[in-house]
């Protein structure tokens, strides 16, 4: 199917490059014949139909010429018969394969009053089926036997390069709606199912358009479309919507709902154009999602829904940098007892990039980035194993008192179910204490995923792990999920604790949650500790521990694991 698309690509191209009223491929095994005519366009079918019969007829002779003739065949005076009239003027090039066999002969049609097919036109020819030799080699996706990425920019830069400057094509990114739902609820199978009738859908409604059409990878396609501009693109992208949500499919018993939804961006000559145009049209498509799916946006510099996606993939491409290189430094910040003096031996830890230039990027530039693009559990699992790491090596180290430590756990990362596994063979295998560690959940996350939460800390309870309830006040607040969760600290939000002087609500919430952590027999943190005098209020409603910069700031991992700085923290 990909060699039939590049075929198709190719009669296009012909086409314009050097000018007939009829083009025409056919294998040797003349088991099917691809056929453009520019009658067609012309509401003139009858005229057509009768070309490509024509075309059908001579076409045996030409394939037996071109089978061992590399070079094009011209033939500007062809009869119905000896000395009979004039049929046509007729340039044939045979095409080869990778196995330099004759896959087929090209065959290109003037009526006997256009003008004689020049050795020019051959030569355009010739150099045309080589490139197009090459195309049809390239391996075709096994589920939707499309082009592949890297099939189909080949087959767009040879397209592109024959146009000007100023010439503008379009190409279409798209992505099927929601089909991790199939793959989560009936398997891959099933996903592979959708995809294949999603590519056959487009296929069918592309039949005849000059328009290159590509599996990119998972459930991503993408559309070329030459010489078109954006608006005609994204009409036609609507009429590809329509197309696949019109598809019956049922898988089982299931009939399984199909949409997709496109983004749409100019392609324009140039070194990388290519690139550059998948990217924004990327872009396009993730706010086409946004916007709620089975819908085509295109690539506006204006949009602020597109200028956030592209600080988005800005953002996201040097944080998958930071993590697989290791460019990132965890830093901890003091948990502070407030009712007795003691030494500090709590820390949460907190995540910085290291940006090219050597500065520390904190997660309020690029967290909301990284949710979107689903890294939380990339980010979770980095944090857990470079705290581990230093862990271990510290506790190694003459006059090293032990530590607690606190790991903040996403939502994704709770609902993961291959992280709890993970999790325990790297606290087993680190020699690091259960009794060290700490891990942090937002009321949103665990009640989110409240069974995989149960499980999780009833997994880690028994090596000694403490868990704490982050932002306690902000979520869902159900007593009945605090009941159910066996969290040993509460963490009074901080914006409660902010305005906590001059607020009487946030005191009096403030005092409650004291009230009812103790009754339950947890401990109580108080997170945006800014001030002597919030500090000294929090120690008069009871609350036993803070964290905020009255208490410490955020210092380096390495350097309150170092046993010198302990003992300076403890005096």
């Amino acid at each position: 199917m990909s060699a039939s698309a590049a075929i198709r690509q190719f009669l296009f191209e012909a086409q314009q490059r050097v000018s007939c009223h009829a083009i025409a491929f056919t294998p040797p095994s003349r088991d099917h014949f691809d056929f453009h005519c520019t009658a067609a366009d012309a509401a003139d079918a009858a005229d057509a139909a009768d070309v490509r019969r024509v075309l059908e007829t001579v076409a045996d002779s030409f394939l037996l010429e071109c089978r061992n003739r590399p070079e094009p065949v011209v033939s500007n005076r062809v009869r119905y018969e000896a000395n009979g009239p004039l049929l046509g003027r007729f340039l044939a090039v045979g095409i080869q394969d990778d196995k330099t066999q004759l896959a087929g002969v090209a065959l290109l049609f003037r009526t006997i009053e256009q003008q004689a097919f020049s050795k020019e036109d051959a030569r355009t020819l010739g150099v045309l089926s080589h490139q197009l030799s090459k195309i049809i080699s390239l391996p075709a996706d096994p589920v939707t036997g499309l082009l592949t990425r890297s099939g189909v920019e080949k087959l767009i830069e040879w397209r592109l390069g024959s146009r000007s400057a100023r010439t503008v094509s379009t190409v279409l990114y798209g992505d099927i709606d929601q089909l991790h739902v199939v793959n989560d609820l009936l398997g891959f199978e099933a996903g592979d199912q959708v995809i294949a009738a999603v590519a056959h859908a487009l296929q069918a409604q592309l039949a005849g358009r000059d328009a290159v059409l590509s599996r990119l990878s998972g459930d991503r396609f993408t559309i070329f479309f030459s010489d078109c501009p954006l608006d005609r693109a994204r009409a036609i992208g609507d009429e590809l919507r329509d197309a696949v949500s019109a598809v019956p499919l049922n898988i089982g018993t299931d009939a399984i709902p199909l949409s997709i939804s496109f983004g749409a961006a100019n392609v324009r000559g140039g070194e990388r154009s290519l690139d550059h145009a998948l990217a924004a049209a990327e872009v396009a498509c993730k706010v086409a999602k946004d916007r709620g799916r089975n819908r085509v946006e295109s690539y506006e510099v204006h949009d602020s829904s597109i200028n956030r996606r592209i600080d988005d993939i800005a953002i996201i491409s040097r944080l998958r940098v930071a993590l697989e290189k290791g460019s990132f430094q965890i830093f901890g910040q003091p948990i502070a007892p407030l009712q007795q003096p003691e030494e500090v031996r709590r820390y949460e830890m907190l995540l910085r990039l290291v940006d090219e230039k050597g500065r520390l990027v904190l997660p309020g530039q690029f967290m909301s980035s990284a949710t979107r693009y689903q890294l939380l559990p990339q980010i979770d699992r980095c944090v857990i194993s470079d705290v581990l790491t230093r862990l271990a090596t510290a506790k190694r180290e003459p006059g090293f008192a032990p530590m607690h430590l606190s790991i903040n756990l996403s939502g994704p990362t709770l609902s993961d179910p291959t992280f709890l596994d993970w999790l325990v063979v790297q606290i087993d295998s680190s020699g690091v204490p259960g009794d060290w560690l700490e891990f942090e959940l937002t009321e949103t996350a665990a009640v989110s995923n409240l069974e995989h939460a149960q499980r999780l800390m009833a997994r880690l309870i028994e090596l000694g792990c403490r868990f704490a309830l982050d932002d306690f006040g902000t979520g869902l607040s159900s007593l009945a999920h605090l009941k159910a969760l066996n969290f040993t600290v509460l963490k009074i939000d901080g914006s409660f604790i902010r305005d906590i002087l001059h607020n009487e609500r946030s005191e009096s919430l403030v005092r409650a949650v004291t009230q009812l952590a103790h009754g339950m027999g947890m401990e109580t943190v108080a997170e945006y500790v800014e001030s002597p005098e919030i500090c000294m209020r929090l120690i008069e409603l009871g609350v036993q521990f803070g964290q905020g910069y009255a208490i410490g700031k955020p210092r380096p991992l390495e350097k309150i694991l170092q046993p010198e700085v302990q003992l300076a923290n403890a005096s």
